[in-house]
């Protein structure tokens, strides 16, 4: 998935739809505003006890609103 794929899903609210797209790795996004920050942590979090094959660690800076999200299967 290209960046500007991946910022049309962040701008866009599709938390889920950005997680099943993305590879497994290592990735940093900004986003615009700490809510939605959580609202994606949520959806991770949600993905992740469903146990899909994979799992999503997210960590938040909240003052530059950046996350790192790290995807492993298992």
């Amino acid at each position: 998935m290209e960046t500007f794929e991946q910022y049309e899903l962040i701008n866009n609210q599709k938390w889920t739809d950005l997680l099943k797209g993305l590879t497994v790795g290592k990735y940093t996004f900004s986003f615009p505003s700490i809510a939605n920050i959580n609202s994606f942590k949520a959806v991770a979090y949600k993905l992740n006890s469903d146990r899909l094959g994979r799992r999503y660690s997210v960590v938040a800076d909240k003052g530059t609103k950046k996350v790192t999200l790290t995807i492993k299967d298992v």
